[in-house]
């Protein structure tokens, strides 16, 4: 059994993968992807599904087979499909997202169905054999990064992948997290530090405390759909209006020349994060006359990209708003800010976080392999033979908790951003007449919103004494330690009978 612990950012758009040697956060090379440290987190499909292709090589190819070339798909693990975002980012997607199992999300492919949870495996599969073949080991044991305002069902998910790809997922943490644990690891800093996460599908930002290796988590805030492929789909969107403007035409794209667009809009937005200007040019793009087509030629300059992006990038700051006041922080009061994710290599982001933090951004580690360094520290602290130094996390609640009320109300017991541990009481009543049994839904999220949120468990008070409506007292008691792990249990006053439910709404536990 390997002594190693792999740390693995499983990100929307890349993964990387790392391990702690000699005491050093490493990032494990994956040979033949970008750079050899990060891998697009894409899997394409052909020969009826026979032939499976994972990472660089998917992405390169998905023009060509774009129905079956699976790319984004973190976006939707573990969400409902009748979710309204995952309603609006299928008809996105040029691959087929179909309704599964209790309301649940699949991918056909050449006439079969399967999980994200599937498709994200073979990514971590190939992640795993980057590390067997580096490190000349099996290594099975693994810790999983998730964005901050994941909900449990989305944490169940990615376990499950982890799963899936023969990994033993000892614990699920937050990515700013995870950066934050790579940026002051072993540093004896006492500092107040914003996280700036903003990746390829998601954005968050955590406010952290580091005081001597503890990390205590003061807020988190954050939008699952929010990031760079918000921002490409923003410039393809101004390609088409700029394409309608000037030829008076309507357009029309198929699913290759959609995959083609947005490859090119990536291109767009790397180039100018390094150059002042880039030149565009799609060929056969716009519909002319007797079925012939012009070429589409523009000059982008970042002015022109800033304009087009701005709206997307100022949502993370209104968000950054929210989590500085949970935080009970002014900005003035923060030591670092970190950034951290693909898209916080644009240049107009890291102006707009230096205006809003009122001081310039901290980048001592490459920002996309930062969050898998951190986890991989994580998890050489749970090995056997870690040191008494070793981090210690303490988080808050990531989403609200509450008890299902009538019709779509929520009673809130545990608000968002509250630390952990925790315990909440509140004395319910049964809502009709006479009943045998009284029923306990726990929701997660989503406000005091039942369709809003995510249903993490039920359970039930059976056998209760006869009553009219509003007459019993029933006691639910919230108990959440410093793992995430939540306790809930409901008593009759009247009679003592008891019902109890064990969840959890951070990750998973070591040796889970």
């Amino acid at each position: 059994m390997s002594d190693y612990v792999l740390g693995i950012d499983l990100g929307t758009s890349t993964t990387s993968v790392s391990v702690v040697q000699d005491g050093m956060a490493t990032v494990i090379p994956i040979i033949g992807e970008e750079e050899d440290k990060v891998m697009p987190s894409v899997v394409g499909f052909s020969n009826r599904g026979e032939t499976i292709t994972v990472g660089k090589k998917a992405k390169d190819l998905r023009h060509l087979n774009p129905v079956n070339t699976i790319y984004s798909i973190k976006r939707v693990i573990g969400r409902n499909f009748s979710h309204p975002e995952t309603q609006k980012y299928a008809r996105r997607f040029p691959y087929k997202v179909v309704q599964g199992k209790n309301d649940s999300v699949e991918i056909e492919i050449f006439g079969r169905r399967v999980t994200p949870q599937m498709i994200l495996s073979l990514v971590l599969k190939k992640a795993k054999k980057a590390a067997r073949e580096y490190l000349g080991e099996e290594v099975n044991d693994a810790i999983i990064t998730v964005p901050a305002n994941y909900n449990e069902a989305q944490r169940r998910a990615t376990q499950e992948a982890g799963r899936l790809a023969g990994l033993n997922v000892l614990r699920i943490i937050n990515e700013p997290t995870a950066a934050a644990l790579a940026y002051g690891f072993g540093a004896n800093r006492n500092e107040k530090i914003a996280v700036f996460d903003f990746g390829g599908g998601t954005f968050d930002i955590t406010i952290l405390e580091v005081n001597n290796n503890i990390f205590s988590v003061l807020a988190t805030a954050g939008d699952s759909f929010l990031g760079g492929d918000d921002i490409d789909a923003a410039i393809v969107q101004f390609i088409i209006y700029d394409i309608e403007q000037t030829y008076n035409v309507q357009m029309m794209l198929d699913s290759e020349m959609m995959i083609i667009l947005l490859t090119e809009a990536e291109r767009i937005k790397i180039e100018l994060s390094k150059e002042e200007k880039v030149s565009v040019l799609v060929k056969n793009l716009i519909p002319y006359k007797d079925e012939t087509y012009l070429d589409y030629e523009r000059t982008f300059d970042r002015r022109l990209l800033e304009q087009i992006v701005d709206p997307i990038i100022s949502r993370c700051f209104d968000i950054c708003k929210t989590a500085m006041t949970d935080s009970h922080l002014s900005v003035t009061d923060l030591d670092a800010v970190i950034m951290v994710g693909g898209s916080s290599k644009m240049p107009r982001v890291q102006q707009r976080v230096s205006e809003f933090f009122q001081q310039p951004p901290y980048f001592g580690i490459e920002s996309v392999l930062v969050i898998s360094m951190g986890a991989s520290i994580m998890g050489h602290t749970l090995s056997a033979g870690y040191s008494e130094t070793a981090p210690t996390l303490l988080d808050v609640v990531p989403l609200s908790l509450g008890v299902g009320s009538v019709g779509d109300y929520i009673e809130v017991l545990v608000d968002k951003n509250e630390p952990l541990p925790l315990e909440r009481k509140e004395i319910f009543t049964n809502a009709a007449d006479n009943a045998e049994n009284v029923k306990i839904a726990i929701y997660q999220g989503g406000g005091q919103s039942k369709k809003q949120s995510h249903l993490m468990g039920e359970l039930t008070l059976a056998d209760i004494r006869r009553a009219r409506r509003g007459e019993l007292k029933i006691e639910v008691t919230f108990e959440i330690d410093t793992n995430g792990v939540l306790n809930v249990s409901a008593v009759d006053l009247d009679t003592g009978r008891m019902q109890k439910i064990t969840l959890n709404i951070l990750g998973l536990e070591q040796g889970a």
